[in-house]
């Protein structure tokens, strides 16, 4: 499980086996400590030295983010990373058009699933026409280029098609840096917690984060960790987002505030936001190849999967959205 640290001023300590999180001398939650696979510190939260010290010895990885949803840090046990697959990664970007073809394959068609869904509520015929149109000219990309001019079309597409649905509730477009409505700022902070899943998938696979396909790379960025959200944006959190905006789960008004000339979540917002993503991880859904798994599951597989790729064992096959 990963563990998300988001109460302000509290701390986490380790005692007897137990990581315990206080608050004012009171015990706010408690859980065996060998059932931690992943932490993300939000915000003012610390952690004693003999907590981090555990959760670095049993290569669990810490995340810093502010309560904005921007990851700032990290903190993991020195990792050895196989020399083959180093050199594998680094000859997979000599030639990065086929991963990063089935990357954008899997989002594509996950957003086209997506407003199919949402058509029943809104008319959104032809930014759905626009999507099957990106899928078709997928294929034929030369270059990265040509790929990300692809993507982003079928991007402008598809989120307005989103704001078809969520208009009511402030969105007109996807937007960040600053957010400037409550659906903008939970999409990022829900990519941002899907990203930590992501750069956790890849640490257990033994495959450098930094050495993208499809993203470009840059000091610290973790880009194959942006090749690889591309399949999960849409299922995992944009579904989440949409549909706990419709259902009243989150609103505008109630879980959302303006400041530092931007629109964020809340302290409300933030924790059903968040209860809502651990459930949709824990949730089964269908691989294109058949199996089915948690998404959780799933994003760890399809890690392993690219591995398998990159090092010539078998062909990748991108997650999507199923009917």
């Amino acid at each position: 499980m990963t563990l998300h640290l988001t109460e302000q001023s509290s701390t986490l300590r380790l005692s007897q086996g137990r990581l315990r999180v206080e608050l004012d001398e009171q015990t706010l939650a408690e859980l065996p400590a060998r059932k931690v696979r992943g932490v993300v510190v939000w915000g003012n939260v610390r952690l004693t030295t003999p907590a981090l010290a555990f959760l670095l010895r049993q290569g669990v990885p810490v995340l810093y983010a502010t309560l904005e949803g921007q990851l700032y840090g990290q903190a993991q046990a020195p990792q050895s990373l196989a020399p083959e697959v180093l050199r594998a990664q680094l000859l997979a970007q000599q030639n990065p058009l086929p991963l990063a073809q089935g990357f954008l394959l899997g989002k594509l068609r996950s957003g086209q699933m997506l407003l199919e869904r949402l058509a029943r509520q809104a008319p959104i015929t032809p930014q759905q026409a626009e999507i099957e149109a990106a899928l078709e000219a997928l294929p034929q990309a030369r270059s990265l280029e040509a790929l990300r001019g692809i993507e982003g079309n079928a991007a402008r597409a598809y989120f307005a098609g989103l704001q078809a649905v969520l208009a009511p509730y402030g969105f007109s477009g996807r937007n960040r840096r600053p957010p400037t409505d409550a659906v903008n700022a939970a999409l990022s902070y829900g990519y941002m917690v899907l990203l930590g899943r992501v750069l956790l998938a890849l640490g257990i696979a033994g495959l450098h984060p930094e050495l993208g396909l499809l993203h470009t790379e840059g000091r610290r960025v973790p880009a194959l960790a942006f090749d690889l959200m591309e399949e999960f944006r849409v299922p995992v959190v944009d579904a989440v987002v949409i549909a706990a905006f419709l259902r009243s789960e989150l609103t505008p008004q109630q879980h959302s505030e303006a400041r530092n000339g931007g629109v964020y979540l809340n302290e409300a917002g933030r924790k059903a936001l968040l209860r809502r993503l651990e459930e949709r991880f824990s949730q089964e859904a269908q691989h294109p190849k058949g199996f089915r798994k948690p998404y959780q599951e799933l994003i760890e597989t399809q890690a392993a999967r690219l591995k398998a790729a990159i090092l010539g064992r078998e062909p990748y096959t991108p997650f999507y959205l199923w009917r």
